[in-house]
């Protein structure tokens, strides 16, 4: 049977939210050789999207019959887009959702889209994520569900929840890699040229990007350089004579732009580095220890027991059983 997507759009949908797991589902598609039916639904056929923009030639949500092995992925929104009244208004389509779960329906929702999962009951009783933002509102609103800060995605069963945006790319390529194994989901992310893959239990924004928010361009120069050769990172020293400052001074500049010594950036960069590196079929401990710059692999099996409580090869083993 063909593999399909639902996705729902409410209005004021962010693009992004939808357009980036759509992507995922329709390159795994290919790459496969098993192409996904994707529709795509709404309250109408057609629906205003942020960025003064729409989304048209839309099913209406009541003409979607969602079954068993069917996933529905309800999209984010603008936070500033439903009152109240919407949800009262619109009881039909939360009963729709509880339909496609009851039927055997994988249900997801990106970002704001939890709202409404929240809204139907789906929630009830279990750990979900959000975009930061909404996280005290959702848990506020909701209080039967648990809302988790601080994470990409939550899987509880068959109802997955997406944090902020971007997450919801990484949903879509762990609910393909459980569908069709590790290495398609990493085929996808490199076609997509995604840069990391990071799992649920993985901060929501990456240690690539989460320091680069600041204005001091020696640092920023220094960062590039590590990472680039974080297989075999430069010396203190040799780093700040590449940016043209002392050893002193450019310690003294990554403590006061990223909270972070050297030493504390080198370490988060090959975590995050060896836990997506693990995540791969047939993946060694010793070999991403050495694509990540540890002299042995015992420096990489202390510094996973200290931050996940758990060997890195009990965590790359989990990932490939998903």
């Amino acid at each position: 049977m063909q593999p399909r997507v639902v996705f729902f759009a409410p209005p004021k949908v962010t693009p992004l939210d939808l357009a980036g797991p759509l992507q995922v589902f329709r390159n795994a598609g290919q790459l496969c050789g098993a192409p996904y039916r994707i529709d795509v639904c709404a309250l109408t056929r057609s629906v205003p999207v942020e960025g003064n923009l729409n989304f048209s030639n839309l099913f209406l949500y009541n003409e979607v019959v969602v079954g068993p092995g069917d996933i529905l992925i309800v999209s984010g929104f603008s936070s500033d887009a439903y009152p109240p009244r919407f949800f009262r208004l619109h009881r039909p389509l939360f009963k729709w959702i509880r339909d496609a779960r009851a039927a055997g329906a994988t249900v997801c929702s990106v970002c704001t889209g939890s709202f409404i999962l929240a809204e139907a009951g789906i929630l009830d009783g279990l750990s979900c994520a959000t975009h930061f933002t909404e996280a005290g509102s959702l848990q506020k609103r909701y209080p039967k569900t648990t809302v988790k800060e601080g994470v990409l995605f939550v899987e509880e069963g068959n109802v997955l929840t997406s944090a902020g945006i971007a997450s919801g790319i990484d949903l879509a390529l762990h609910l393909v890699g459980k569908r069709h194994g590790q290495k398609l989901a990493f085929d996808v992310a490199r076609y997509m040229v995604v840069y990391l893959r990071r799992s649920g239990e993985f901060e929501q924004e990456s240690v690539y990007l989460k320091h680069r928010n600041h204005l001091g361009d020696v640092v920023h120069r220094a960062q590039s350089l590590v990472i680039e050769n974080l297989d075999s990172p430069p010396s203190l020293g040799r780093l700040a004579e590449r940016v043209g400052a002392s050893p002193r001074n450019l310690s003294r500049r990554f403590r006061r732009s990223l909270g972070l010594s050297v030493g504390e950036y080198v370490r988060d960069l090959r975590l995050e580095r060896a836990h997506s590196l693990l995540q791969e079929p047939g993946s060694k401990v010793e070999q991403v220890a050495k694509a990540c710059g540890f002299s042995a692999s015992r420096q990489l099996r202390n510094l996973y027991h200290a931050r996940f409580g758990r060997s890195p090869r009990e965590i790359g083993r989990a990932a490939n059983d998903r």
